[in-house]
């Protein structure tokens, strides 16, 4: 049985040595026919006029036609028809050359090259560890490093050039942020198994009035929108804790120490033991996950292809 690589060389024609050993002549022979001048290929090229005249007369003989008419002069020479035939040929064959070029670069960006991330902490310990274990095994050889912080924090680094690409929530629009996959994400109330509305499936906010609660800190954003969805619907919680660390507050919760809101429900790492309850209330909307970058910066291979690897997952969530 024939191997993919077998099967996969086995759609192209064999080439023969004859036809690599024109490859150089050919380059020449573009050269010639651009620069209309066998000495001005020759400055161009790096080479003696000579050796230029040598490698044309060489593809001469080999394709037995003639591909310049000399007859008019070294400030006169023009293709022949049969030159013209190569020329337009070899126009398609140097722009296969040039993509596989930039793909070859591509492919060793991705090898050599290092990819800077910043992401907030909910996407840092839930669903980065799952993309960052395929991307490596992708790419053994990448280098990464990881930021944790706030939205507003993320953007000035990637303002600043520090990281490659940032993965955050409510990223406001701007001109010079480029979104590259965006992720709504529903806003679910989080409790201990056995709290009492651990079974339900959907919740009003008026629901958990009196509840111990964990806050958000106010440096993030949902503890804004929390705040205020609580003023409007005149709800009275028992704040227990505030944290920056969502990871603690999930940790907490599970733990019996209260209840809390948080966007979405990755939790790849199966490593917490809670419910999550969707808040079913015109005070809470779903809210976007954004994948951005710089925009008018030439893109790095590995942030290109990480990209990718997000807009992919992204179509696997749901909320």
């Amino acid at each position: 049985m024939l191997s993919n690589l077998q099967c996969f060389l086995c759609r192209f024609p064999v080439i023969s040595s004859a036809i690599l050993a024109r490859l150089q002549g050919l380059r020449h022979f573009v050269e010639v026919a651009r620069q209309e001048s066998f000495r001005g290929a020759a400055d161009k090229l790096n080479v003696a006029p000579s050796a230029v005249s040598k490698q044309i007369k060489n593809l001469e003989e080999n394709l037995g036609v003639e591909l310049f008419s000399r007859a008019r002069g070294r400030a006169g020479l023009e293709l022949t028809e049969a030159g013209r035939v190569l020329l337009f040929r070899c126009a398609s064959v140097i722009n296969e050359l040039n993509i596989a070029r930039e793909e070859l670069d591509q492919l060793q960006g991705l090898q050599l090259g290092h990819l800077r991330l910043g992401v907030n902490e909910v996407v840092a310990t839930d669903l980065l560890p799952g993309m960052l274990r395929n991307f490596n095994r992708n790419h053994p050889n990448l280098q990464f490093t990881i930021m944790v912080e706030n939205t507003p924090v993320l953007l000035s680094w990637m303002r600043d050039g520090d990281i490659d690409i940032g993965l955050g929530y409510n990223v406001p629009p701007s001109p010079d942020i480029e979104t590259l996959s965006t992720l709504y994400r529903r806003v679910y109330l989080v409790t201990a198994p056995d709290h009492r509305l651990a079974t339900r499936r959907k919740v009003r906010l008026g629901e958990i009035a009196g509840e111990k609660f964990i806050f958000p800190d106010p440096t993030l954003a949902l503890h804004q929108m929390l705040h205020d969805a609580l003023e409007r619907g005149s709800i009275s919680v028992r704040n227990v804790m505030t944290t920056n660390s969502f990871t603690l507050l999930r940790q907490m919760v599970q733990n019996g120490m209260g209840v809390s809101v948080v966007i979405g429900r990755f939790l790849q790492n199966k490593g917490e033991n809670i419910a999550f309850i969707e808040i079913d209330d015109p005070a809470f909307v779903q809210k976007p996950l954004t994948c951005c970058r710089l925009a008018g910066r030439a893109p790095t291979a590995s942030s290109v292809a990480f990209a990718a690897a997000v807009r992919t997952l992204f179509a696997q969530y749901g909320g």
